[in-house]
């Protein structure tokens, strides 16, 4: 497995306290949700919040909603929680 020279280099993210590897300078809401919840589709009754820390200056700590990304760096921290509607 050759390393793309143009890509960024792979980095150990951590979601809800696992390590993942990630090849991407971003990464989208609905990505952090599947790594998160691996297999489990959002659907109607579902709603995700996703928190992330120690990411890049000035965007240290923050939240993320659907349809948006933030770049990543090694070590940072993302906190997914999903909530059901009863």
């Amino acid at each position: 497995m050759s390393q793309d020279s143009h890509g960024p280099a792979p980095v150990t993210i951590i979601v809800n306290a696992r390590p993942h590897t990630w090849e991407a300078k971003e990464i989208t809401f609905e990505q952090v949700v599947e790594l998160a919840y691996p297999g489990q589709p959002p659907n109607d009754q579902d709603t995700y919040t996703v928190r992330y820390s120690r990411g890049h200056d000035g965007h240290g700590t923050g939240s993320l909603t659907a349809g948006h990304s933030v770049r990543v760096k090694k070590g940072m921290v993302f906190d997914a929680y999903r909530t059901s509607r009863s």
